[in-house]
């Protein structure tokens, strides 16, 4: 009896994983495993973890020369993150890709696209004379001498679907026991992969919506209504001046790209300065400049840093407002009040519904001055505990009866204001 005919796999043909071929793969990759739980309480990065499973698939005989993660993203900013590993680069580096990349020919002509719609395993044996030409990246790596190509779903435990790429220059690509290996491999290292992700995922939405500082603290373990402390900041009030009208009149589609246009405007020179934003209330945006943790302990370096974000915040609000008459659509005005002094800061709310805000008198006198901006004519007030540490020039606006506040407030202004912008 003759022997059966073999066929050579063809040029789109995965390897077929046979029991046989599992049992080699999972104790082929035994040393990766081993390897993987070792580190798997170590905060160790993404990139440092792939580098290191690269290179432990090489240690056990695996060709790999090029290899790249691609993760979706839960990112304000962020559609996707690939990690890209090149083995005579010596490393791994990160790749943000921003929303939009979705629609761009760069995603829609990638095997990538095919994976995260949930399609199978894409494999291109470049060296194999017969090779579709199919893929922008596999024309690419085949151009470089790359002899084979495979991208793979790594799942998480959520359901989605993440991408790794394998590519090799070794004359004959992967083998069979080569592929068997990296899939006896892969749920382990997604497990390590997943747990990573999901913690700067955590990290990254604790400070998209309470602020890097309230978040990290958030992470480290302050969650308990009532858990506070006092800290002595500067404090940041700012909103848009008849914003109720600006909502009546118009489209609410356009007062929410307003709303979006003008919280950058005032983010981008608080953040730049070490303030933090602790909320958005409406048209309002409540910030901090923290004494002790970021100005050791000194109000006059705080104040500096605060009033140096407001006259760049003014600027960009002004560069806005221009930008915007120019192109026809509905101008704005804003002003911006500052204080200084002790508030409580921490979870305060219901107990299962906590808001990492501060309180205190300090917090209700800012807030009634801000509301002195548009009566007074100016864009920026603040109060006499400030103008005390404010190391410039100030000119005193007179004092006023406050809502809510027992005794009359005198408030300041800069001593020349010709400069500042949204002047009215």
């Amino acid at each position: 009896m003759s022997a059966p005919l073999t066929t050579s796999p063809g040029p789109t043909d995965d390897t077929v994983l046979t029991p046989q071929l599992c049992l080699q793969g999972r104790e082929q990759a035994q040393p990766v495993i081993d390897w993987l739980l070792s580190v798997r309480l170590k905060q160790t990065p993404i990139t440092l973890l792939f580098d290191g499973f690269l290179r432990q698939l090489n240690a056990v005989g695996i060709p790999v020369d090029r290899s790249t993660l691609h993760l979706p993203q839960l990112h304000p900013q962020l559609r996707a993150r690939t990690v890209l590993w090149e083995g005579e680069a010596g490393g791994a580096m990160e790749i943000p890709r921003a929303h939009g990349i979705e629609v761009t020919d760069y995603f829609l002509d990638s095997p990538i696209r095919l994976i995260f719609e949930g399609g199978p395993v894409v494999r291109r044996r470049l060296g194999h004379p017969d090779c579709p030409a199919d893929f922008p990246i596999t024309r690419d790596l085949k151009a470089q001498g790359y002899s084979d190509y495979t991208a793979r779903p790594l799942p998480f435990s959520t359901g989605r679907t993440n991408s790794l790429t394998l590519a090799t220059k070794h004359p004959e690509g992967f083998s069979g026991l080569d592929i068997a290996t990296v899939e006896a491999a892969m749920p382990v290292f997604g497990t390590l992969l997943e747990l990573r992700n999901a913690y700067r995922t955590s990290k990254t939405l604790m400070e998209t919506y309470v602020g890097q500082r309230s978040g990290q603290r958030v992470l480290a373990g302050t969650i308990k209504r009532g858990d506070v402390e006092r800290i002595n900041a500067v404090l940041w009030t700012s909103d848009l001046r008849d914003f109720t009208g600006l909502s009546e009149t118009l489209p609410m589609e356009e007062v929410i790209v307003l709303l979006d246009e003008y919280f950058e405007a005032m983010a981008e020179a608080i953040e730049a300065n070490g303030g933090e934003i602790l909320k958005f209330i409406g048209d309002a945006i409540l910030a901090i400049f923290p004494i002790e943790e970021k100005h050791a302990g000194d109000p006059c370096r705080a104040c500096m840093a605060s009033m140096v974000a407001a006259q760049a915040a003014l600027k960009n609000a002004e560069r806005l407002r221009e930008e915007r008459r120019a192109a026809g659509k509905a101008e704005f005005r804003c002003g911006i009040a500052l204080h200084v002094g002790d508030v409580m800061y921490g979870n305060i709310g219901a107990a299962d519904r906590l808001d990492f805000t501060v309180i205190g008198p300090a917090v209700n006198l800012v807030s009634r001055i801000e509301a002195l901006n548009q009566d007074l004519a100016v864009p920026l007030v603040y109060s006499a505990a400030y103008a005390e540490h404010w190391t410039g020039q100030s000119r005193s606006l007179g004092v006023h009866k406050l809502k809510g506040i027992a005794e009359p407030q005198e408030v300041f202004t800069l001593e020349d204001t010709s400069g500042l912008p949204c002047q009215d």
